[in-house]
């Protein structure tokens, strides 16, 4: 067994096929299905069951594939800690962050990441909010830039960036437009667009529903905030958004809803312990946080 093998089915299961994880690790579409099938041969058992569509783990290789990375994770952490010890800091950082972020913060440290430490191999990638979540609790991310609504993540360390209250966003010749609120069984009531479910506005807004006794769907849903502004100024609806997405639109007026627990908070999650390499981001991160939180619980080595 060779720890490339096990690097090859990670990537392949990761990225959803042979000619993916090909591209991903630069080499042959040919040499990752033969070290593949080299592993499964040694093992005794497929891991893999390829269709003509789609690569799906099989039921062996779902019970399996917890301890390969587990292995994989083991041998980067015993790399990783060696080049802590002489100072250096390698490997990979995976960060997720919700579409359309414009925290710029995190991208000023990524950019900081990239030029004082070039042996880290960085991703970035966008997502749902409750997906980021799942997959830094996986492995999956060593870092995320998500949202929720109420209380924090259960299974991951996090810090809030922002706690943000959800506001009704409307054009300014709607009828609410010369209003300062808004009450919560207005909008109940109203023709709503909303961003999709997994996001820390749209949790918020679900919350709001269920305690005014309504689980309807709102009339618009939508990937992005400034899909919701282009509708609200059309008058196609009321946007549920957080304060401070429509904080800087002067298109549109943004009031508040009377209901104190109608809030959305964008944070940042990590795995504990934290790589080297995710430790020394949250350490860029941690000045614009409201607390010293994440440089005190990652186990690294201060610069």
């Amino acid at each position: 067994m060779e720890l490339h093998q096990l690097r090859y089915v990670l990537a392949v299961v990761d990225s959803g096929s042979f000619t993916a994880a090909a591209s991903v690790l630069h080499i042959s579409q040919s040499g990752v299905s033969t070290q593949v099938r080299k592993l499964e041969s040694e093992l005794g058992i497929a891991i893999l069951q390829r269709t003509t569509r789609r690569v799906m783990l099989t039921s062996e290789g779902e019970r399996v594939l917890p301890v390969l990375r587990a292995a994989v994770e083991g041998v980067d952490a015993v790399v990783a800690a060696a080049d802590d010890l002489r100072g250096l800091i390698t490997g990979t950082l995976r960060v997720g962050t919700v579409s359309g972020l414009t925290w710029r913060p995190v991208f000023d440290a990524i950019a900081r990441m990239h030029h004082d430490h070039p042996g880290v191999e960085i991703s970035v990638r966008e997502g749902v909010s409750t997906a980021l979540i799942e997959e830094v609790e996986s492995g999956e991310l060593d870092v995320a830039i998500a949202a929720w609504s109420g209380h924090a993540p259960e299974h991951v360390p996090s810090e809030v960036i922002v706690d943000d209250a959800l506001h009704a966003v409307v054009a300014r010749d709607h009828p609410w437009a010369a209003r300062t609120t808004v009450a919560p069984d207005e909008i109940a009531e109203i023709d709503l667009i909303s961003l999709t479910r997994g996001t820390g506005a749209r949790t918020a807004l679900d919350a709001l529903l269920a305690r005014e006794g309504q689980m309807r769907r709102p009339r618009w849903e939508v990937a992005s905030p400034s899909l919701a502004r282009m509708l609200a100024t059309r008058g196609l609806g009321v946007a549920a958004l957080s304060a401070s997405t429509a904080a800087s639109w002067d298109d549109v007026v943004s009031l508040p809803i009377n209901d104190p627990d109608a809030r959305s908070r964008l944070g940042v999650v990590w795995r504990d312990p934290a790589s080297p390499a995710a430790a020394a981001l949250l350490r860029e991160i941690d000045p614009h946080l409201g607390s010293a939180a994440p440089p005190r619980r990652v186990n690294a080595r201060k610069k």
